[in-house]
């Protein structure tokens, strides 16, 4: 079932245009801190977050879930196009 909803998901974040890894990088530069702090906290390797954070990759849902706790927001905000 998770590998449905993470392919779902996918699809419709590249889809939609949603730019989730121009926004990971907006918050995490508001938060001040680097990549390496933040895949430490989110226990996943720093290129991981840098393919994130350059559109290479998408996160799947836990990961979406993780990062929005780490940045104090709601996932709507991460996958919006409205951050700036």
């Amino acid at each position: 079932m998770r590998e449905i909803v993470d392919k779902n998901l996918n699809k419709l974040m590249h889809e939609s245009g949603f730019n989730i890894a121009k926004n990971l990088k907006i918050l995490r530069r508001e938060k001040n801190v680097t990549q390496k702090e933040v895949a430490q906290h989110l226990n996943i390797d720093v290129t991981t977050l840098s393919h994130y954070e350059t559109g290479i990759r998408m996160p799947d849902i836990d990961t979406l879930i993780a990062l929005a706790k780490y940045y104090d927001t709601d996932i709507n905000t991460i996958i919006s196009n409205d951050i700036d």
